[in-house]
């Protein structure tokens, strides 16, 4: 740990576990002050004190990323708490496994999208305008290798995680000028929470984890060239051991 983040505000989306726990903590030890969002409290909670117990510094909110009037009050606290969001991890998303597309029920597509994607815009939406009047801010999207190789199941999931990446590279063109990146990782199966009961039996131990996708999420929001953006960092391949495309994460 070398402090890369000292001075920074983060704020993450869906905090409380998987890869989403996993950012904010390392996004912490290198000395952001993260914003925790999600709407499990307890998790939330729990991710604080981890964090806190580690000698880092992070509060927690309860956000729904789909409620628009939740999304805008959350925000603005914590603009007018800590006064500044320099890094936006817009990662909170849900899935529903192993739904035909064709048989996909309507309450299990708008849910999904307004979710991972709508929820994805609004948090871009209430917190770049401050980014773009400093100049300055790094936005990072979690997208997904459903959104890169099409699936025959899962299809709300994966049609939201095409819509993530199209958004991200639009939004990175319009943003480019006032100088923020916008960049993004797609994940293939990880070993969380939303993979549970789905990862193959003959996976190894390379299986990717948590904190193998908050390593690239650190490169994105520290380490990155400054012309880096409406890029995608693709993580995933060495897990798929069935001889086809890996599924979400």
């Amino acid at each position: 740990m070398i402090n890369l983040l000292v001075d920074k505000i983060a704020l993450v989306t869906g905090a409380g576990r998987g890869i989403g726990r996993a950012i904010a903590i390392a996004l912490a030890a290198e000395g952001a002050k993260v914003a925790l969002t999600g709407r499990n409290v307890p998790r939330l909670n729990h991710v604080m004190g981890e964090i806190q117990k580690a000698g880092g510094q992070a509060a927690s909110w309860q956000m729904d990323v789909s409620d628009e009037a939740a999304v805008e009050a959350t925000i603005r606290e914590i603009l007018d708490q800590w006064g500044r969001i320099n890094i936006l991890v817009n990662n909170a998303a849900i899935i529903h496994h192993d739904t035909p597309v064709w048989d996909t029920p309507i309450s299990e597509w708008d849910e999904e999208m307004a979710i991972n994607l709508r929820g994805t815009f609004l948090c871009c939406h209430y917190v770049l305008p401050q980014m773009v009047e400093r100049h300055s801010g790094v936005v990072i999207n979690i997208g997904s290798s459903s959104g890169t190789i099409p699936e025959d199941m899962s299809g709300a999931y994966g049609a939201t995680k095409w819509g993530v990446i199209g958004y991200t590279t639009s939004l990175a063109k319009s943003v480019r000028e006032h100088g923020v990146q916008v960049n993004g990782l797609n994940p293939g199966w990880v070993d969380t929470d939303m993979t549970d009961g789905q990862i193959p039996p003959n996976a190894g131990p390379e299986w990717t984890q948590p904190e193998d996708i908050a390593r690239a999420a650190l490169f994105l929001a520290a380490h990155a060239p400054a012309d880096m953006t409406g890029q995608f960092i693709n993580l995933f391949g060495a897990n798929d051991h069935s001889g086809h495309a890996p599924g979400p994460v």
